[in-house]
């Protein structure tokens, strides 16, 4: 009789505790869960098709006409790793002829715009241990420096 009441109260606590440790520990967004199509056909201009999905990592963009992409990429960053990396890739990519580098202010807790005369741009940051990439093939202008700053603000917010 002990042991048949052991387990019927072993199983509710059993079921608690599990529900419990998934509640700690929500799903992970997926990248293209954070950037929308009405998003990205914004950042480029012109209308995308749908998505491609990459593990849940990275989040590709075409554009209907083929010319143009955008890709949200998310990663984990423990520790000092993401600082260290995102210091090492704008030092990297200052270097690259035709790139131009410079840091944001206020945007996670590290982040710089890489500027391409290849219009191969992005945005990197590191945020809550996190660190994200928005590239976006299209000629750079403050505009779209702008709408990239808001587009990953937004998708900082749902992190």
């Amino acid at each position: 009789m002990r042991m048949q009441v052991s387990v019927l109260l072993a199983t509710p606590l059993l079921l608690l505790l599990l529900a419990t440790s998934c509640a700690a520990h929500p799903a992970k967004p997926k990248a293209c869960d954070l950037l929308s199509p009405q998003t990205a056909t914004a950042l480029l201009g012109v209308a995308v098709g749908e998505p491609t999905d990459m593990n849940g990592v990275v989040c590709t963009y075409l554009s209907t006409q083929g010319n143009a992409t955008i890709v949200l990429g998310i990663a984990d960053a423990p520790g000092a790793d993401g600082a260290n990396a995102i210091r090492s890739l704008q030092a990297v990519s200052s270097q690259q002829p035709g790139t131009t580098t410079k840091s944001i202010q206020g945007l996670g807790e590290q982040s710089f715009l890489v500027t391409r005369t290849s219009n191969k741009n992005a945005i990197m940051l590191v945020y809550h241990q996190k660190m994200l990439t928005l590239a976006v093939q299209k000629p750079m202008t403050p505009e779209l420096e702008n709408a990239m700053v808001q587009t990953l603000q937004q998708v900082l917010a749902k992190l």
